[in-house]
């Protein structure tokens, strides 16, 4: 007797097809971001004295969260060749920070971001300064690194133009990651700020 297949061994079929059509386009995608993917994650970690999660980007950025100590800090970024840095935190040291950062001859640009209110108001002039190769190598930072890995994503798509996939594995490897409470907060940050600016 000759089989006659079912409506449901049809379906069955047709679902395992559109399964590894699923997997095919999964597979090609993933080979495609593979370049992508590795350009993005050239940051490393590093301990410099002073410094709270300094992460070292590329030869133009580098990111990290608070100054712990200025006098370890200032001869250590200015090893590094920094020439501006960049706080995104501001709070009552920021008087002290300038005058410590203008003292070794680095330049101080101040553009705080609270937390509280998220207001994406500093946002456009850091996005001016952080493009400005006058300013580089420049350290962005903030309280634990969050703000400053946030802020970066934000110009590497709008600015350099990457995708927000590629800008994302590098801000996740330059200090954004889901260790506190407010980490999830300054993606959706991101995230929306891109969204609201990419050009059309």
């Amino acid at each position: 007797m000759k089989f006659k297949p079912t409506f449901l061994d049809r379906e069955l079929r047709l679902w395992g097809m559109k399964q590894n059509l699923l997997r095919l386009g999964l597979l090609l995608m993933l080979a495609a971001a593979v370049p992508q993917l590795s350009s993005a994650q050239n940051s490393k970690r590093l301990t410099v004295p002073g410094i709270n999660n300094f992460w070292f980007v590329d030869g133009k950025v580098s990111t990290g969260g608070s100054i712990t100590s200025r006098e370890m800090a200032m001869p250590a970024l200015k090893k590094r060749g920094i020439k501006t840095v960049i706080d995104l935190a501001g709070g009552a040291e920021s008087a002290a920070e300038r005058a410590a950062k203008e003292a070794a001859g680095m330049k101080y640009l101040l553009f705080a971001i609270n937390p509280m209110t998220l207001d994406p108001a500093p946002i456009e002039p850091f996005l001016k300064a952080a493009s400005d190769s006058a300013n580089f190598p420049i350290f962005i930072h903030s309280g634990n690194g969050h703000r400053a890995g946030m802020a970066l994503m934000i110009k590497r798509v709008l600015v350099d133009g990457w995708t927000v996939e590629k800008a994302g594995i590098e801000a996740a490897a330059s200090g954004l990651v889901d260790d506190n409470a407010m980490a999830p907060v300054w993606w959706k940050f991101a995230y929306d700020y891109i969204t609201s600016h990419k050009k059309k």
